[in-house]
């Protein structure tokens, strides 16, 4: 991880390899959903879904799709991410994985 990183600023994340844990997925895949395009896109998918309704002991429950994936931890893919203290510590856990550079 680049030590030039401070917190407070504007981080580009690159996926050099993909993880093979199951937490470093899930810490990926929570951090990238931080992006502003990934935030877009998944309020643009989101109104495409339909909420179905069903009647469950007298009241109405709402059936709501399970969320779609909106960003894929492939080698390559770079996110654009606002460093936080706990994102910088999350990112230095999957550090092995990721390539963090400041952004222009």
């Amino acid at each position: 991880m680049a030590t030039e990183v401070k917190p407070g600023q504007w981080v580009n994340v690159k996926v050099v390899s993909r993880p093979r844990a199951a937490a470093r997925i899930k810490t990926l895949t929570r951090l990238f959903m931080q992006d502003p395009a990934v935030k877009k896109e998944r309020a643009r998918k989101s109104k495409s879904r339909p909420i179905g309704e069903h009647r469950r002991g007298g009241r109405m429950w709402k059936d709501r799709p399970i969320q779609l994936a909106s960003a894929p931890i492939t080698p390559g893919a770079t996110y654009r991410i606002f460093a936080s203290v706990d994102v910088l510590k999350d990112l230095k856990s999957v550090a092995s994985n990721v390539e963090v550079t400041p952004a222009q």
